[in-house]
């Protein structure tokens, strides 16, 4: 028996703050990917773990938490509020 499928069209309107919102959006994930880099560049260790183990050390170097007050490279200082999960 043969599958149904169907497709759904939406238009897409772009208000002139959705074009602001887009760059600054870019702007700050590129900032954010470079001091990533930066980062793993400064810790070269860092590519010998797994993905499991990276990413918490990762989080351990640059995010500012009740058990880890005092970050090497706090990831505040790109930008305030940036949700962690959300960037790695």
């Amino acid at each position: 028996m043969a599958k149904v499928t169907i497709t759904l069209r939406q238009k897409f309107t772009c208000q002139s703050n959705h074009l602001e919102w887009f760059a600054a959006n870019q702007a700050l994930f590129n900032r954010v990917v470079n001091f990533y880099f930066d980062v793993i560049n400064a810790h070269e260790n860092l590519l010998q773990l797994s993905n499991k183990d990276a990413l918490p050390a990762l989080e351990k170097l640059t995010h500012h938490t009740k058990v880890n007050t005092d970050p090497i490279m706090p990831l505040c200082e790109i930008a305030q509020d940036i949700p962690s999960r959300h960037l790695l």
